[in-house]
């Protein structure tokens, strides 16, 4: 069965990508030592003195070339997904993800507030995402606050924190924005991976 790739959960995605991650880094390993190896080898066939020893010793240092790219390679693929997406929130398509973003939120918080009758500072403590802050006698959501508005969202934004707070809320029930919340939810990890591709 084929998997939509948009629809694919995030927390899989995410799952894979450090599996891979780790498979890239054995990899690593595994190459540079057998670049050690072939180096040895490479000084064992400079000692031989004839037509024989300059034909291995040409191809060794070849293959060290081929592995010396295959490894600047894997360290490229090695790159931190984190890294393309905060990239991609500083292109041009950025704005459209701040907007999603700010969907994401304000639709998750109409969704909490409708399901549970209570607060943004109930779901910020109940969810554990967000940091309730007392300032001035007053509960406040610093963070939060500035996924409400797309000039407030953060330079580097959390859009991990704010996809939890999607998921977290519609696992409390279903509201009228239930399926405007699930439908911003995918448009964003479609934005997200069209970016990173």
């Amino acid at each position: 069965m084929k998997v939509d790739a948009f629809s694919y959960p995030q927390e899989d995605f995410l799952k894979e990508l450090r599996t891979s991650q780790a498979k890239v880094q054995i990899m690593e390993s595994t190459l540079a030592d057998f670049f050690e190896e072939l180096s040895f080898v490479h000084k064992q066939s400079l000692q031989i003195e004839d037509s024989r020893g300059e034909i291995i010793s040409g191809a060794i240092a070849d293959l060290m070339e081929e592995l010396r790219f295959t490894t600047r390679q894997l360290s490229t693929l090695q790159g931190n997904l984190d890294e393309a997406i905060q990239t991609a929130f500083t292109q041009e398509a950025g704005h459209r993800l701040r907007e999603l973003l700010v969907q994401l939120m304000t639709c998750s918080l109409l969704h909490w507030e409708e399901t549970t009758g209570t607060t943004k500072i109930e779901l910020a403590e109940q969810s554990g995402i967000w940091k309730v802050h007392l300032d001035k006698g007053y509960f406040r959501l610093r963070t939060f606050d500035r996924y409400l508005s797309v000039p407030s969202v953060p330079q580097k934004p959390r859009w991990k924190d704010v996809t939890r707070t999607a998921r977290f809320v519609l696992a409390c029930g279903e509201s009228s924005v239930s399926e405007n919340l699930r439908l911003t939810l995918k448009e964003f990890q479609k934005h997200l991976l069209q970016l990173t591709a």
